[in-house]
């Protein structure tokens, strides 16, 4: 009881304190951490005026629980859309200038005689801006809004993200007290494989897990659900040899896609508050007048080192990224300083045992420095950017102009390529970590166990083996499915992109084998080039399979649904208000072609490829004679006018495809499919010519409902074809045939007024 009381009153000390020190930086409209942080040099050994604490030990376990909380919030306030829409630019901004200031500060510790684990961690620590200063003095200026402030913000997730890496390789580098290594480059290979392994598995189960207990979660068992969740990540963390912030950041992350991530944000709040005040309160109870004024020096040096390294090499960055001058300048003066972070990685220092007692205070103290004199920078944006165009002489303003130009010009040509890889990349990598998850987890999980079953050997190899190949084909499908919408009009626009994206597709499959034969081969003696061979089909199956397609279909857009369901959520309530599908009326574009001569025979193959170029032809205007949803059947005649319906990059493709067997004249500019539908009015007076895009509740009894779409056979018997499916929120455009057709979806038909008859006679539709 005797411990209890002592924490109570060391509790009670330090609130109250804290209490009174943030309400006068209140009032003075001075950052609260600053505060937090003067209350706890007030309630320290180093201040005798007041009572200090009574047993530090507790409060440093209380401070433990407040980074992770503290991790926990930012990750729900983080977000993946964020780093999707950030952009080159601050993605060569936030690694110019981390990269820079860690050199400058492993450079600068060395200088001055300090050790390498102290000047190596001191990079760390001036590598990361402050998101919680910048912000407040972007919001009190009214510079939101700026690009530069956007850069900026952008900037500063980026620094986020890389921060927790970055304590990851200093836990790394502490524990083996060596910088290089296979260590070091093992532990970053198990770090990215849990991230992603896990990311991918929490977005997948727990929204869906949330959608099912939703009627049972008020406040008290979401606050009680999330905070387990954000425990069991930092448990898991922790046995994987990660820090306790990471699988808390995680934990947040997860759920900030979620429809509940607003909720829980602010059930988690106050919490968040109570253990962050006690964090930084502790950091603050290290800050030692005597040791300050003992190394004033070195906190003076390092302050002009931070504001000087920072503004230059964030200038640098963007310049380099190839924004404006006045960009860089913006965005230089506002990141002089350093903030939450450097705390975190100071402690973890102080917590390992790797740093030197002096190390704390003293970035305790440049960070207290820096943030009195942000606003001062920010202020002098504007004459500072109108004094170094002056001093600068104009070849060099010449010279970055002419660059920045070049740049966007660059960016712009590459458009294509870009999209195409930023789908590549992320869905090779992603599926090659599941391959190879499934490959441990079969070998060194289920096999065992098959084994502990008392199973015979090899009884458990085929079972182990049989669950592999099930596992991994639905993944492989998934890694080599190719979106055709980039692909063909990369393929088509020049003959020199086949060859890499040729390449690009081997790679692929090699992959798919390669995680196949080891995981076989681990579990049988089979002779090398036989295990070849069964490999090579079990991919060629998996890739072509029908079953296998429709699988991973229903994955993917589950997937989808629940990493996109905040956005979907948010943007379901402006439909509601707006009561517009406009998912399907932007996307979905029409096109008109006149086909003046044909130039090879059987160009129908070509004008009616539909899953090669994803393309329909929804109508062809052959004179006075208007032929809805036509197929091969109905063939192409010089004179026809052809109306396609498709994404912007189909129908690009499209136009390159057509233009190699017939003289073809593109009529007009695309139009959205809702603008083509009021048109029509215009053009045909004759209702039966017109094409209507209908709407379809699938319900249980429904005939569509678990078909995929070419079962559902809506084109053969009723004369239409589904254009876009919505389903839990997810809008799915131009779906594959392969798709499964689930209960709730709202499925979308363009077809003419005898599918309309045809859907009402079969009581498909209601009215």
């Amino acid at each position: 009881m005797e411990r209890l009381d002592v924490l109570i009153s060391d509790l009670a000390l330090i609130l109250v304190v804290a209490g009174i020190t943030t309400v006068i930086f209140k009032r003075i409209k001075q950052p609260l951490v600053l505060g937090y942080v003067l209350a706890g040099f007030l309630t320290s050994t180093h201040f005798s005026v007041l009572p200090s604490i009574a047993d530090a030990e507790n409060i440093h376990m209380w401070a433990d629980l407040g980074v992770i909380f503290i991790m926990f919030a930012l990750g729900l306030e983080f977000s993946f859309h964020k780093i999707a829409n950030i952009g080159g630019s601050a993605i060569v901004t936030a690694v110019t200038l981390i990269t820079a200031m860690v050199f400058v500060g492993y450079g600068v510790g060395q200088a001055m005689g300090w050790s390498q684990m102290d000047s190596i961690f001191l990079g760390g620590m001036i590598s990361l801006s402050s998101t919680m200063i910048i912000l407040k003095a972007y919001e009190e200026l009214g510079l939101k809004n700026k690009k530069y402030a956007q850069l900026v913000l952008g900037t500063l997730i980026l620094e986020d993200v890389v921060a927790i890496f970055m304590m990851i390789i200093l836990s790394t580098i502490s524990i083996s007290q060596n910088v290089s290594g296979f260590d070091l480059i093992q532990q970053l290979g198990t770090l990215i494989l849990y991230l992603v392994l896990w990311l991918v598995l929490g977005i997948y189960l727990i929204p869906t897990g949330l959608k099912k207990a939703d009627k049972y979660l008020n406040d008290e068992t979401l606050l009680i659900v999330s905070l387990g969740l954000c425990l069991a990540m930092v448990v898991i963390a922790n046995y994987m040899g990660f820090s306790s912030a990471l699988g808390a950041f995680l934990a947040g992350s997860i759920l900030a896609g979620t429809v509940k991530a607003e909720r829980i944000e602010g059930l988690v709040n106050p919490i968040k508050d109570l253990f962050g005040a006690v964090f930084f309160v502790s950091v603050g109870m290290l800050v030692n007048p005597d040791m300050i004024l003992k190394y004033l020096v070195p906190i003076l040096i390092l302050t002009v080192v931070t504001i000087l390294g920072q503004m230059t090499f964030a200038m640098l960055g963007v310049l380099l990224s190839g924004n404006s001058l006045h960009t860089a300048v913006g965005a230089g003066l506002s990141m002089v300083q350093i903030g939450e972070f450097s705390f975190i990685i100071a402690s973890l220092g102080t917590t390992l045992g790797v740093t030197s007692d002096f190390l704390y205070p003293i970035v305790v103290s440049v960070s207290v420095i820096t943030t009195f004199t942000t606003p001062m920078f920010i202020k002098r944006i504007e004459p500072a950017y109108v004094k170094l165009a002056k001093i600068l002489p104009k070849q060099t303003l010449k010279t970055l102009k002419t660059y920045t130009s070049e740049r966007q010009t660059e960016n712009e040509k590459d458009a294509d390529w870009k999209a195409y890889l930023g789908q590549y990349i992320p869905r090779t990598i992603i599926t090659s970590i599941i391959l190879f998850s499934i490959y441990v987890v079969v070998i060194h999980v289920i096999m065992p166990f098959l084994l502990k079953m008392e199973i015979s050997v090899l009884t458990s190899k085929i079972i182990a083996c049989t669950i592999a190949v099930m596992a991994m084909a639905p993944i492989i499908n998934l890694m080599s499915y190719k979106r055709k919408t980039i692909y063909m009009k990369l393929w088509l626009k020049k003959k020199t992109n086949r060859p890499p994206l040729l390449a690009f597709r081997v790679v692929r499959i090699l992959l798919s084998i390669f995680f196949v034969m080891i995981t076989i081969r681990e579990l049988t003696s089979i002779p090398a080039w036989i295990l070849w061979w069964i490999s090579v089909i079990i991919v060629i199956f998996s890739m072509k399979s029908d079953f296998m397609m429709s699988n991973s279909i229903k994955m993917e857009t589950r997937f989808m649904a629940n990493f996109n369901e905040r956005i979907l959520s948010s943007n379901k309530k402006k439909r509601g208000i707006s009561g517009h599908h406009r998912w399907l009326d932007e996307t979905l574009l029409v096109g008109k072609y006149e086909v003046k001569k044909l130039l090879v025979d059987n160009s129908e193959r070509i004008f009616f490829a539909r899953r090669l170029l994803g393309v329909h032809i929804v109508k062809i205007i052959r004179g006075e004679i208007h032929i809805n949803n036509p197929d091969m059947e109905t063939g192409i005649q010089a004179g026809d006018i052809i109306v396609a319906l498709g994404k912007q990059y189909n129908l690009d493709s499209y136009s390159l495809a057509i233009d190699k067997v017939a003289e073809v004249l593109k009529l007009d500019e695309y139009l959205t499919l809702r603008n083509y539908s009021y048109g029509q009015i215009f053009t045909s007076t004759d209702v039966e010519n017109h094409l209507l895009c209908i709407a379809i509740n699938v319900t249980k009894d429904c005939e569509f409902c678990k078909k995929t779409i070419q079962m559902s056979r809506i084109r053969e018997k009723y004369f239409g074809f589904v254009i876009g499916i919505e389903r839990d929120m997810l809008s799915i455009v131009g779906p594959n045939k392969n798709m499964i057709i689930a209960e709730g979806d709202l499925l979308w038909v363009l077809g003419g007024q005898d599918t309309l008859n045809l859907f009402l006679q079969e009581g498909i539709l209601t009215n």
